[in-house]
Parts: structure tokens; sequence; C-alpha cells
């Protein structure tokens, strides 16, 4: 029996997933259909604080990928104060202490990017008294400007880390020069200054921080923030004169995987019936989560090359269900179960000797438990 437990090589050990965007519709696919117009007037998730339509750009040509980008704008020929910035909210909230990269491209024809900056507040910027270069923002991208000599009409890459203090409820970007750009006009019918975004994500630095608890609801939330045009200019205006309460966001949560590895020893030879010396492992994977919330159970089966392709694929399905199913009678408030058989196709040793091919013969159970 000891010789069977060392031969499992059991695990309980940490890996992780990967983190999802705390930003949605970072590439502003998603459209918005304004109730307005009843009409696809703008991306879901972001809302220019300035014409929707005019900060708004749904042409290939100009996007970095996809169809659409945003703008915001860093002044207007002619005119002082016309400014805009782009806000969203976030999906969950940041942990304070918590460090997350933010990710996003930009460009301008103008050389003003080392003006950009971006803010998180625990209150809407649209509803904001102030102009929003009188805030301190969050990050500049001054320093990465000047090291990269960011100064030409193409899409850029920035990549800026900050760490969390646990109040963010919302995110924008904003121009934060003192005073409106007034340079060159890139053609005479052109009399605004932009700085285009794409392609935005944030996520934490910790891969185990993952998406935190009911963050499909708070993306229906999100989504379903439907003001644009006259709407949102009434909005804005009454949200000024009495500034609503900001929503409160459930944290981020942290995900461990707890893993197993069964080698092939522990089932009947050629067969994907269990052997009893795997039973105590089983239990010990299933008691780990007792009291904890499982979020999903993932089981994966291979083979090594011999047998066929169909034979193989069988043998690899049947054993991780076999698995699964000794795990579903121990766990009982598990999340969703889900199994694969990859045959033969994720070798870990190699198929020329038997003491390679019996490595390949086994079942990985990954365990996926939110903190």
């Amino acid at each position: 029996m000891r010789f069977l437990i060392q031969l499992a090589v059991f695990l309980f050990c940490s890996v992780w997933a990967r983190a999802q965007s705390l930003l949605l519709n970072g590439g502003f696919e998603d459209i918005n259909v304004c109730p307005e117009f009843r009409a696809p007037c703008a991306p879901e998730a972001w809302i220019s604080s300035g014409n929707t339509m005019a900060n708004y750009f749904k042409e290939a040509k100009i996007a970095r990928t996809g169809v659409n980008c945003m703008a915001i704008q860093a002044g207007k020929f002619g005119k002082q104060g016309e400014r805009t910035f782009l806000r969203t909210r976030l999906l969950c909230g940041l942990r304070a202490g918590s460090k997350y990269r933010l990710s996003f491209w930009a460009g301008s024809p103008h050389p003003i990017l080392d003006n950009v900056g971006f803010r998180f507040s625990a209150t809407d910027p649209l509803f904001d008294k102030k102009p929003q270069q009188t805030f301190q923002p969050s990050g500049l991208l001054a320093a990465v400007v000047a090291e990269k000599n960011y100064y030409s009409e193409q899409w850029y890459p920035f990549q800026l880390d900050y760490t969390a203090n646990g109040t963010e409820v919302y995110f924008s970007f904003a121009y934060y020069a003192q005073e409106d750009y007034n340079g060159d006009r890139t053609h005479p019918l052109e009399d605004r200054y932009l700085i285009y975004f794409d392609d935005i994500s944030l996520v934490p630095l910790d891969p185990a921080e993952q998406l935190c608890r009911g963050w499909q609801q708070a993306r229906e939330e999100i989504y379903d923030e439907d003001e644009r045009h006259h709407l949102l200019e009434k909005k804005i205006k009454e949200g000024k004169r009495r500034p609503p309460p900001p929503p409160t966001l459930v944290s981020t949560a942290f995900v461990r995987v707890d893993t197993l590895l069964l080698p092939d020893i522990l089932f009947a030879t050629g067969k994907a019936d269990l052997q009893s010396q795997s039973f105590p492992l089983l239990d010990q994977l299933a008691a780990s989560a007792e009291g904890k919330e499982v979020d999903s159970v993932v089981v994966y089966g291979h083979t090594d090359n011999t047998g066929t392709a169909e034979v193989n694929r069988r043998l690899s399905l049947d054993r991780a269900n076999a698995a699964a199913n000794y795990l579903k009678s121990r766990m009982k408030n598990a999340g969703p179960f889900f199994t694969y058989g990859f045959a033969d196709t994720q070798p870990v040793a190699d198929n020329a000797t038997p003491e390679g091919r019996q490595k390949n013969r086994r079942v990985e159970i990954y365990l996926y438990l939110r903190e």
C-alpha cells in the first residue's frame, strides 16, 4: 500500500489559472444599442464624457485590431476647455496591496502621449465637478514615452503596474496636461486633437487572483448602462447636482488548484476500472475540499502510444470518467466536473521505453478551490 501511494506521486501543490481582465470590452467590439435612437452608437461598458459618436471609430483601418476603437480629445482648435475622457466601471473590486497590470495600445498623430494618464477612482468621474487634469492620475505615460520616443502616427503598446488601495470602482483615461493641446492640425477639416485607445486589459499580477463571485451579474449591470447622447447629458447633469452612491464591488477571489496524478498501476490492466489502492488518494483529495467552494474539477486521461488511436482515446476518457465519478460520490457540493481523453497526444516521457510508456499512462486531476 505504501509503495503504491509513493508511486502515485500524490501532489497537493498549487498551480494557477490565467486571470481574466477586470475591464470589460477592452477591444470595443461589443456594441451598445442606445435606447434614445435604437441604434448601435457606442461600445458596451465604456462611456466618453463628450459626444460618444465623435470619439467612437468603427473603421478597421483605424483600429489596431478588430473594427472598433475609442479616442479622447486633448483639445480642440480655436476652443479652450474642449477635452474629453474615457471611463468604465471595474468588473470586480481590487484588493488593497495587490498589484495589477494595465495593458493597452495607444496612438496619436500629435506628440501628446506623454501627458496621457489613467486614474482609478471610488466615485464616477462623469460626475466630477472639476476638470480631470486637476486630479492626481494613478499613472502617466510620460516615462515610457520619453524612453521609447513614441512620437509618430502609429499604435504603441503600453504596460504599467498598479498597486491597489482597495477603494477602486471606476477607471478612466484622460489628458493630464494643465493646458489644452493646441498644435498643428493634421487636416484643415479636423479641429480635434485625438488620442486613440484599443485592446485594454487589467489583470492581477498574482495569477491565483481570479474574477469575483457574481461577476456575471456585474457584467450585466455594466452592459445595461445604456445612456448615451442626450440621455447621457441628462444623467451627467443630474449626477453632478446629486451624485448617486457608487456601487459596492465584490473583491477578486483567490483560486487554488490542488492536483493529483494517478498512474497506470492504480487501474486494472488495459481497463478503466479503479483499483482499491486508489481510493485513499481520491478520498484525501475530496477531503481537502471540505468546507470550501469548489469551482470545478477537471480530469485528464492519457495513454501511451501502443494500441489504435480510437482504443487509446476511449481508454483515456473512460479512465478520466472513472476517477471523476468516484470523486462525485465523495464531493456532494462540488462544482461541475469536466473530463477529457487525450489518448497518447500529450506524453511526458519517451514511449520508446517501458518506463516511459508507464509514465505516459496516467490520469491528472485538477481541483479548483475558491478561497
